[in-house]
């Protein structure tokens, strides 16, 4: 699917789907509930802009087990992916604070711990 310049902006206006975006590019896949924990968001508010992201074609998902894992997608045209360098380039310290969340000494004690 051809992720159209428009729609593309739009997903980035919001907040959270930028968040997701460039935390992705930094990590480069993760689950729902680290993507909440990273983000200081509910789960279905996350779930609700994931989908939103792979309905456009910006992501792609794979299960493993009960987990879904979110990366950003292979399709993603070179324009696209410029953006998002570009983006990523200018906002270290934004993205560094979201990662550290996800350092395993930093999760929540009762979290699953996958490897980073």
């Amino acid at each position: 699917m051809e992720l159209q310049s428009l729609q593309f902006f739009k997903n980035l206006s919001d907040e959270t789907r930028f968040r997701i975006v460039v935390l992705l590019r930094k990590m480069g896949e993760l689950c729902v509930y680290h993507l909440c924990i990273a983000l200081e968001q509910p789960q279905t508010k996350i779930s609700r802009h994931l989908a939103m992201l792979k309905k456009s074609g910006l992501l792609q998902n794979r299960k493993e087990g009960k987990w879904v894992f979110y990366r950003l997608s292979s399709q993603i045209s070179p324009w696209v992916m410029q953006i998002i360098e570009s983006v990523w380039s200018n906002e270290h310290q934004l993205i560094d604070l979201m990662a550290k969340k996800l350092i395993p000494e930093n999760l929540p004690a009762r979290s699953i711990n996958f490897s980073l």
